[in-house]
């Protein structure tokens, strides 16, 4: 048996995951529907299956990888002796602005609002134990998140406008899309929308510092038994959660009194999958047969932040109605929808590798780092 190697290239491991996250959101965030939508006869296997193994699974991936970014930044600035408050707390401004421009102008569903509104939070935080972040990420992972819920959806906190949402992917006009997607924008909402993503988006960041705190991305077999509870956990407890989201959502369970448990357990599950998956990739990524497939995330990964808002192009251009040219909202079944989200995202793929042959970096992660530091 070979020595175990650490893994010395955290960012190509990280740039991996992020990509790989990448794919999960873009099949969770694709747009589907109709009034009627178009039936397939994989609908319900492939709604529970999305229910199951991607959604909130991915962003909450996606987030803690944020998380663990804020570290690497914090402790490059440490090394070099910049003024990391400074530096940062514009870094997440112009963070802002670049997320306030795609919620407005292309998705209301943007979240990098929300990871920079997070970020200026975790300055605050950054020196704290390892400790004291368990215990404030149990608080709003599981807490204040499964808090929000049972107001959401038992005491109708969040009351949405299902006309206004019908008319958004269908209108013809720009100038309505733009007009109905600021009126339903969950920064405009702000307090019946934002404070379950803000409140589950922080503590995913958390975990994010907390496992750069542990190194737990260059030598994760340090952490060997951490990662095979991560693993067993989340591909136990966390499907099992994962199947009982499912069921809640499509009203099977309701969350009357005696369930109102539930919530509570379906974030922390959703958590420890999302941890499973990272566990599972990492342990993957060390071994040759695999290392070669999971790599090619990485050109994705490393422009993550520019293939996230161009997913949000590729909505506009190729689902909804106002750009005038697919149109193909209302018009293609679940399983085409997916098809061509995952032919998308090979082609992310490769126009990433092609990108980063000439340049280090994404076009807008350029720009945003050069802003940063001016």
């Amino acid at each position: 048996m070979q020595p175990f190697k650490p893994i010395t290239s955290r960012i190509e491991v990280v740039d991996s995951l992020r990509g790989f996250a990448l794919l999960g959101v873009l099949f969770a965030n694709i747009p589907y529907g109709g009034d009627p939508p178009v039936a397939g006869i994989f609908d319900e296997s492939l709604t529970f299956l999305l229910d199951l193994l991607i959604s909130k699974k991915f962003i909450t991936l996606f987030s803690i990888l944020f998380g663990f970014g804020f570290y690497i930044q914090m402790s490059r600035a440490e090394k070099t002796g910049i003024n990391f408050r400074k530096y940062f707390i514009k870094r997440m401004s112009l963070l802002f602005l670049i997320g306030t421009i795609h919620c407005f102008l292309l998705w209301d569903g943007d979240i990098i609002m929300s990871y920079a509104f997070g970020g200026l939070f975790l300055l605050l935080i950054r020196n704290w134990s390892i400790k004291k972040l368990v215990i404030l990420a149990l608080i709003f992972n599981v807490f204040l998140t499964g808090i929000v819920f049972i107001g959401n959806s038992a005491l109708e906190w969040r009351v949405y406008d299902y006309g206004l949402a019908l008319i958004w992917p269908t209108t013809n006009s720009y100038l309505e899309y733009l007009k109905v997607n600021f009126i339903m924008a969950p920064w405009v909402n702000f307090l019946n929308d934002m404070p379950i993503t803000l409140f589950y988006t922080f503590g995913n960041m958390l975990i994010g510092l907390i496992l750069g705190k542990l190194d737990f991305f260059s030598l994760p077999e340090r952490l060997k038994k951490l990662t095979n509870i991560f693993i067993i956990l989340g591909f136990s407890v966390g499907v099992l959660c994962s199947y009982f989201f499912h069921q809640v959502t499509t009203g099977a369970i309701d969350l009357d009194v005696p369930m109102l448990w539930v919530p509570f357990v379906l974030a922390a599950g959703m958590i420890l999958q999302s941890l499973g998956y990272l566990a599972l990739f990492i342990r993957l990524y060390q071994k040759g047969i695999f290392n070669k497939m999971l790599e090619w995330f990485k050109y994705v990964g490393k422009t993550a932040l520019s293939n996230y808002i161009f997913q949000s192009v590729f909505y506009l251009v190729v689902f909804y109605h106002c750009t005038n040219m697919f149109q193909l909202f209302g018009k293609i079944s679940l399983a085409e929808t997916y098809l061509i989200a995952f032919s998308f995202f090979l082609f992310q793929s490769f126009l990433s590798y092609l990108w980063l042959k000439r340049k280090d970096q994404g076009p807008i992660e350029s720009w945003w780092k050069k802003m940063s530091y001016q």
